[in-house]
């Protein structure tokens, strides 16, 4: 079984700069105790694990604003995924201390429909429901209308004036050039402003580069990743099998023996000790090593 390294691999630059915010936080840079995540920092329970083990509190709750009724002291970090206004107002009117650990591509989003509701635009955002930046994004106006799917995209509020389509930036670029034709088909008028960040997109268009090359894709990340879910996803919209593992322990629910080529990709959130885990743990199956 041949196996392929498909690259890029290891952290994007949003989640280095995620964890490094946190660490700062640990090391006493400007932060008091004790100190709070709003959820999990970046999507991977390695790294959240590991934040856990040396004090830092994970909230959990339906939504950023209820997990920030349950503190009245110490420092907040505001995970890569993002937050609203509302949600720093709330902060600071609860004394708390706030490390911003946001993207620099979510905030990039946010600025963009800030504008554009500012320009008088109606806003539609293509998102994963319930996901903390989807969540982060609504909080900015409840005029922002949620698009989750293509389902009954007949069914949303149909803007008469500028309409404009931006998105979550770990989403499928394209799904989104996709979501977008058919939605300028109710509402000719509408722009595009896509967001992918360039880590999703670099991997996404990397498995796809593999249609032909490979039998099977493996992907490594968390199950609460999107960017390595919409992989998995790309992957078998574009004729590639795959599958998804957190971990080198998950390869054993699996057969590999029909396939002499597999690759390998993971999450932008996924640690590089995992993903070279996984490779040996493959590269063992059947006495082979990875190119």
């Amino acid at each position: 079984m041949k196996i392929i390294k498909i690259e890029p691999q290891g952290f994007c630059g949003g989640v280095v700069y995620a964890i490094n915010m946190v660490e700062k936080a640990l090391a006493g840079e400007n932060a008091t105790k004790p100190i709070y995540m709003l959820g999990n920092v970046v999507h991977n329970k390695n790294v959240v694990r590991a934040f856990r083990e040396r004090g830092v509190i994970v909230l959990e709750g339906a939504s950023r604003d209820e997990m920030l009724e349950k503190i009245d002291s110490g420092t907040i970090i505001i995970t890569a995924h993002g937050a609203s206004d509302k949600i720093r107002k709330r902060a600071r009117e609860k004394g708390l201390n706030i490390i911003d650990a946001t993207c620099r591509h979510v905030t990039k989003t946010h600025e963009l429909v800030k504008e554009k509701l500012s320009a008088g635009y109606g806003v539609y955002y293509y998102g994963k429901k319930n996901h903390p930046e989807t969540e982060g994004i609504l909080g900015i106006s409840s005029a922002i209308i949620l698009v989750s799917d293509d389902n009954n995209l007949d069914k949303l509020p149909k803007c008469e004036g500028k309409a404009i389509l931006t998105n979550q930036t770990t989403m499928s670029y394209l799904e989104v050039y996709r979501l977008y034709e058919k939605l300028r088909r109710i509402i000719p008028h509408l722009e595009l402003a896509e967001e992918i960040c360039d880590a999703t997109r670099r991997r996404q268009e990397a498995v796809i580069a593999q249609k032909g090359k490979i039998d099977l894709c493996v992907v490594v990340g968390d199950t609460l990743s999107n960017n390595t879910r919409m992989l998995k996803e790309t992957a078998e919209k574009n004729g590639i099998k795959a599958i998804q593992v957190e971990g080198a322990a998950e390869l054993d629910n699996y057969d590999f023996s029909p396939y002499e080529t597999v690759g390998v990709t993971a999450g932008a959130s996924t640690p590089k000790n995992i993903i070279n885990d996984v490779i040996a743990a493959l590269a063992a199956i059947k006495n082979t090593s990875p190119n």
